[in-house]
């Protein structure tokens, strides 16, 4: 849904107004993002959650979750480290 173009072409204080209402916007998106990365962290050091239920929740991918919990030093549970370990040896291309 595009707004209808208007009759004029745009001054400078309405493209002025659209850049401090677009940067507004991506400042509160990014909080929202490290509230949101905050929370999935503390779940998943908790261990309350399964690491695929936090992920559904987040809307984010499983693999993104998975990267901010190792770069948070979160490492994988020991239920699942040996098949972590085992997907970790096959390359691309070889058979299972």
């Amino acid at each position: 849904m595009n707004p209808t173009p208007p009759a004029e072409p745009p001054s400078l204080e309405d493209i002025a107004a659209a850049g401090h209402r677009r940067q507004r916007d991506a400042d509160r998106l990014k909080k929202s993002g490290d509230e949101l990365k905050d929370l999935v962290l503390t779940a998943l050091r908790e261990g309350h959650l399964k690491p695929t239920e936090v992920a559904k929740a987040s809307g984010w991918t499983g693999a993104h979750v998975r990267k901010l919990a190792r770069t948070a030093g979160i490492e994988p549970d020991e239920r699942y480290r040996e098949r972590a370990e085992r997907l970790k040896k096959i390359q691309p291309g070889e058979d299972k």
